[in-house]
């Protein structure tokens, strides 16, 4: 009796210590609960999250208890706002399996599978929730989205792999974004376009997003060292590049872009070598394999396409000159050097008003240059030379021409435009043409003359002499080059009197 006695009292601790470790536990379950929602207001949501946790673990096998789907909601909020969405996946699963008509767990675990593009699962658990709330309005505004957005998804993916439509492909993206926001292969099509348009620092923004959900995606890392590339952070991407190669030694993608990287240092080195060397046609070579790796990179391509200038001109292919020098203002329209250079290619095509335009468009920004101000001189006295007759022209003959070859000239010219071998209808216009020719022998058989001549003066002005000025078109000399390149020996034009030289920077 006495053993029984003892054993029904050993009985009653038990059950007493374990009535008390229960209370205790739905006490601590409940202060843990309350400090996760007091962290969660303070934004500290990783505090937070250990609180749920820990009332979790309290909790254990007892599906049951009145908390424990809403602890499971609210740390699922968590991962899905730190971009954990497989956990905070998991943790709605086991909610759901709790109270299957939960219909705030069914809306957020069908945002998760949408959000990570898996449109089946998502359109399924919105039938769901409209079987339990037919007039549940999100969920059915959320099936035609997902539906409209997989359809999208098709579409903009030849858009960007086949068609190359970087620019219309990016609202249609950013659209099926705002449906499937953590679908990384949106994110990457959009990398790509951002990319492909320019606009690196959006390229930057989306890799990141990546790499805070997934730090060893190299997809990501590729774009974003390929982005730090074009912006002339070489170091950077070369980090970010191998980086990739760590997490995937054989990715094709990190490696080649290493590769392209070394390449286009070696052709930029060898054109500017070639360059110096005076080689244009092999320095035109070296630029176009640079330009073909890296076209529209401010840093990197606009001494390309200035330097691309001057070797063109100096092969005398004027138009193609203006043309690089278009490419790198696109770069970078205040670059004051390549309006110079373009102004000197635009003098070589004669078109000085345009010349001009430019010349003073780089004086804005270097006000105090030496070479623009003399730019700027050159092709107004060009502008004037260009309206008074061009004597050489005239008798057909090079600037440079002996006394001898303008006589042979004038001789040969004098004979055919006789006005007395012309008829009578023609001869106002023959005795104009006569009275050139004998214009322009007067002016330059005569030595002093022609001197005036060449240095631009008009030798019919009584007052000719005096205002001759600063030395014409013949000779101004080189002037140091852009970036260490030197000036280039002027071009000599042929037939006329335009014949001057122009100046590199």
């Amino acid at each position: 009796m006495i053993v029984n006695k003892k054993y029904f009292l050993l009985i009653c601790i038990i059950i007493f210590i374990s009535i008390n470790c229960l209370v205790q536990a739905k006490d601590q379950i409940e202060i843990f609960l309350k400090e996760g929602d007091d962290l969660v207001s303070k934004g500290k949501y990783d505090l937070a999250n250990e609180n749920y946790s820990n009332a979790i673990d309290l909790i254990g096998s007892d599906t049951q208890h009145p908390q424990y789907v809403s602890l499971l909601f609210k740390r699922a909020g968590i991962y899905h706002q730190k971009g954990k969405n497989i956990l905070a996946l998991s943790d709605l699963n086991r909610a759901i399996e709790a109270n299957p008509d939960n219909i705030h767990a069914r809306l957020k675990r069908a945002k998760i599978q949408s959000s990570l593009g898996r449109f089946e699962d998502a359109v399924d658990e919105y039938k769901r929730v409209l079987k339990i709330r037919p007039d549940n309005s999100q969920a059915k505004q959320q099936i035609e989205k997902l539906k409209k957005a997989e359809q999208q998804l098709e579409k903009v993916r030849d858009m960007v792999r086949v068609e190359k439509n970087y620019k219309d492909s990016i609202p249609m993206l950013v659209e099926i974004q705002s449906v499937v926001s953590d679908l990384k292969e949106v994110r990457l099509m959009l990398c790509e376009c951002y990319y492909q348009q320019g606009d690196h620092r959006k390229v930057l923004d989306e890799t990141m997003t990546i790499l805070k959900s997934e730090p060893s995606s190299v997809a990501a890392l590729y774009w974003r060292g390929k982005t730090f590339f074009s912006m002339g952070e070489k170091e950077i991407a070369m980090k970010f590049l191998k980086e990739g190669l760590k997490f995937d030694p054989d990715n094709t993608d990190c490696r080649a872009m290493i590769k392209t990287i070394n390449k286009f240092e070696k052709s930029s080195a060898n054109a500017q070598e070639l360059f110096n060397q005076q080689k244009y046609q092999d320095a035109l070579g070296q630029i176009e394999d640079a330009l073909e790796i890296e076209p529209n990179s401010p840093t990197h391509s606009t001494p390309l396409y200035l330097l691309k200038c001057k070797c063109l001109l100096k092969v005398k292919k004027g138009k193609e000159s203006i043309e690089a020098c278009n490419r790198a203002l696109e770069l970078d329209e205040l670059n004051a050097d390549a309006l110079y250079n373009r102004a000197e290619a635009y003098m070589y095509e004669e078109d000085y008003q345009k010349a001009l335009n430019d010349y003073n468009k780089a004086r804005e920004h270097k006000p105090n240059d030496p070479q623009i101000h003399d730019g700027i001189r050159r092709a107004q006295k060009a502008q004037q030379m260009a309206k008074r007759k061009d004597y050489y022209k005239i008798l057909g003959i090079q600037k440079s021409a002996t006394p001898e070859e303008i006589k042979k000239a004038f001789k040969k010219l004098a004979i055919k435009n006789h006005p007395d071998k012309s008829t009578e209808t023609d001869k106002e216009k023959a005795q104009q043409i006569y009275m050139d020719i004998n214009e322009a022998y007067e002016a330059l058989k005569d030595e002093e003359k022609r001197k005036r001549y060449d240095m631009g003066e008009d030798i019919n002005d009584p007052h000719g002499g005096q205002g001759g000025g600063h030395g014409g078109f013949g000779g101004f000399g080189g002037f140091g080059g852009f970036q260490g390149f030197q000036g280039f020996q002027g071009f000599q034009q042929g037939g006329g009197g335009g014949g001057f030289q122009f100046h590199f920077r």
